[in-house]
C-alpha cells in the first residue's frame, strides 16, 4: 500500500490536562501548544507534535505515523475503511487520513507537520574505551534535570490476535518484521517487532510492536533521548518528584539493544526513555526467538510481567 517513515505521535486522553502536562514536562517534553480540549507536546527535534492528550476519560485513542508524501495519503485514502484526506483541525498544520485497526484503535497517517526550531541540548563528550582523550581539561558534571526527549520513536499495542493485527499494520503502513517472540510453542506468538521499510537506508530496530494480551489496547509509547546520562538523569528527576510509578529499568534490551527506563503517567500509561538503538535495513534477517531470550536484558533488572497489565491497574 504505502511505506510510512516514522511514528509521529501517540494520542491519549486524560481528565486533567494540567496533570498530564506536569508529568510530560518532568518526563522531558516541552509544550508546543494547548487548547481547551487538548495538549500538544514536542521534543528537542523540530517536529511540532510527538504526544497528544485530549481532554476526557483516561484512555488510549490511537497512533499516528508520518507519510512520505501527500500522494501516499491519497493512495491510503482509497483503502477499505479509510477516511478521505482532510486538514487536521489542530495545531501542527497537517493533512491526515484515518483508519481503524482490527482492535478498534484509531490509526492516523499524517503529512506536512509544522517544523519548529531545534531546542538546545547540553552536549556530552565521553572519555572511554579506545578514546580516552576526547574531553581533556574539562570536568564532566551532569545537572539534576529532566531527560531531553528527542523524538517519538516507537509504540506498542496489546492484542489477542498478534499475527492478524500485525499483518494489518504491515499491509497498510508498509512495516517489515524485525523479530518475532514466542512463548512455549512457536505458534504461540508473544510479540512481533516491526521496522520502517526504508530499503537500504538504516532505521531503528523497531518502530511498532504487537504484543499478546487478553484485551486489545495500549502497552507503551517510547521516546528517544540523547545519551546514557540523559536516561539516568531523567530517572533521578522523575524519582525526585515522589509522585510517579517506575516500571522497569534501567537496563539494556537484548532485542534492539536500547538502554531503557520505563515510567507510568498518572493514569498508568507507560512511557519509555531510551538511547542507543541497533540500526538495521532490509538486509536484516528476522529472527524467531523464545520469550526467555526475546524479553531478556543484556544487563539490568528482569522483565516484570506486570508490564503487560492494563494501565488502570496502576493509576495513581
Amino acid at each position: 500500500m504505502i511505506k510510512v517513515t516514522d511514528l509521529a505521535y501517540g494520542r491519549l486522553s486524560a481528565p486533567d490536562l494540567d496533570q498530564m502536562e506536569e508529568f510530560l514536562t518532568a518526563f522531558g517534553m516541552v509544550r508546543a501548544d494547548r487548547t481547551d480540549k487538548a495538549l500538544f507536546m514536542r521534543g528537542m527535534d523540530p517536529d511540532h507534535t510527538i504526544h497528544v492528550t485530549e481532554l476526557g476519560d483516561p484512555s488510549f485513542i490511537g497512533l499516528a505515523f508520518h507519510a512520505r508524501s501527500e500522494e501516499d495519503l491519497e493512495i491510503l485514502s482509497k483503502a477499505e475503511g479509510a477516511s478521505p484526506i482532510h486538514e487536521l483541525d489542530e495545531p501542527g498544520g497537517m493533512k491526515r487520513v484515518t483508519l481503524t485497526d482490527p482492535n478498534g484503535l484509531q490509526i492516523e497517517v499524517v503529512h506536512g507537520m509544522k517544523q519548529l526550531d531545534t531546542l538546545d541540548v547540553r552536549k556530552i563528550t565521553y572519555n572511554n574505551g579506545f578514546e580516552r582523550f576526547n574531553r581533556t581539561g574539562k570536568l564532566q558534571r551532569v545537572p539534576m534535570r529532566p531527560s531531553h526527549v528527542k523524538r517519538s520513536a516507537h509504540a506498542v499495542i496489546k492484542t489477542p490476535h498478534v499475527a492478524e493485527s500485525n499483518a494489518w499494520y504491515q499491509k497498510h503502513l508498509g512495516l517489515v518484521t524485525t523479530d518475532t517472540v514466542y512463548q512455549g510453542e512457536k505458534e504461540n506468538l508473544l510479540a512481533i517487532f516491526n521496522h520502517v521499510d526504508a530499503e537500504e537506508e538504516f532505521v531503528d530496530h523497531h518502530v511498532f510492536l504487537c504484543v499478546a494480551g487478553e484485551t486489545p489496547g495500549f502497552n507503551h509509547l517510547s521516546f528517544e533521548v540523547f545519551d546514557f546520562d540523559d536516561v539516568q538523569a531523567g530517572h533521578d528527576h522523575l524519582k525526585s518528584q515522589n509522585k510517579y510509578k517506575h516500571v522497569w529499568g534501567i537496563g539494556r534490551h537484548y532485542l534492539g539493544s536500547q538502554i531503557f527506563d520505563y515510567w507510568r503517567d498518572p493514569w498508568g500509561r507507560i512511557h519509555e526513555h531510551w538511547t542507543d538503538s541497533d540500526m538495521i535495513n532490509n538486509s536484516h534477517e528476522a529472527s524467531v526467538v523464545p520469550a526467555e531470550e526475546g524479553l531478556s536484558n543484556q544487563w539490568g533488572p528482569e522483565f516484570p510481567w506486570e508490564f503487560l497489565d492494563d494501565p488502570e491497574k496502576h493509576a495513581l
